[in-house]
């Protein structure tokens, strides 16, 4: 009878050691095992140009991308702050030429540059101003291609055919940053002489962008509020009366 009951006692106490490791499986909770399977997994990544070994995770990732989308709106920033400085600048700079007192036109200046854009052009305060008009309508490069002409014709031979080669860069040649409207047959003859430049190397070119200035921008600008404006303050001065006739007045 007690050998009976020892075998029994035995293999009950078998049977429950075996069953332990399958309690402690089925006593996880399902949030353990979710969290082993979402765990990062790292990976390793070798640079060609390094020998070093590198282990990247999905957070570093994320965080390359953030970096360089911080360092692209920075950099347009700084490109629109630049942008607004120039232009600024530039503003300032018209509106101090016309207010220069020696510059100011008279009745019959402002008049004749209605009969004459040569007029306009060849005057300081006309032509200012028309620069300011032309910067409203984005066509400034205009004007300052037959400003640069008027220059090149001014040069001396040392300097010549740099200044040539500056005019072309800048207006002439495709995608140049201030390419001007020239049909083929004047921008290929103006080519031709770029490399030995002779004084009138740029006459045809210029004649041809003053052409188009006078036949559309030079007429907005003659019922522009800058030209009509102008026209009325010289048609009605302002009448200032000097220190002595004040005196005489008041006496």
């Amino acid at each position: 009878m007690s050998s009976l009951l020892h075998f029994y006692r035995t293999r009950s106490a078998t049977t429950i050691n075996q069953l332990k490791p399958l309690q402690q499986i089925r006593s996880r909770s399902p949030d353990d095992v979710l969290l082993r399977r979402t765990e990062p997994t790292s990976y390793v990544s070798e640079d060609d140009d390094s020998t070093a070994r590198v282990t990247v995770t999905p957070h570093s990732t994320t965080t390359t991308d953030m970096t360089k989308k911080k360092k692209s709106k920075a950099a347009t920033l700084a490109k629109d702050f630049k942008s607004r400085a120039a232009n600024l600048i530039r503003r300032r700079t018209t509106e101090a030429t016309l207010s220069e007192k020696s510059l100011i036109p008279s009745r019959d200046d402002v008049q004749s540059w209605e009969e004459s854009f040569e007029a306009l052009l060849r005057h300081r305060y006309g032509q200012a101003l028309f620069r300011a008009f032309l910067r409203t309508e984005f066509s400034e490069e205009n004007l300052e291609f037959w400003l640069a002409c008027d220059e090149f014709r001014a040069c001396k031979e040392p300097k010549r055919s740099t200044k040539a080669k500056k005019i072309y860069m800048d207006f002439i040649a495709i995608g140049a940053p201030k390419q001007v409207n020239l049909d083929t047959e004047t921008r290929m003859s103006t080519i031709a002489n770029i490399d030995n430049p002779p004084l009138e190397t740029f006459d045809r070119a210029q004649r041809r962008i003053q052409g188009l200035m006078e036949k559309d921008p030079y007429q907005r600008f003659l019922k522009s509020e800058l030209y009509i404006n102008l026209l009325r303050r010289t048609a009605y001065p302002v009448q200032r009366r000097t220190t002595a006739e004040v005196a005489s007045k008041s006496s």
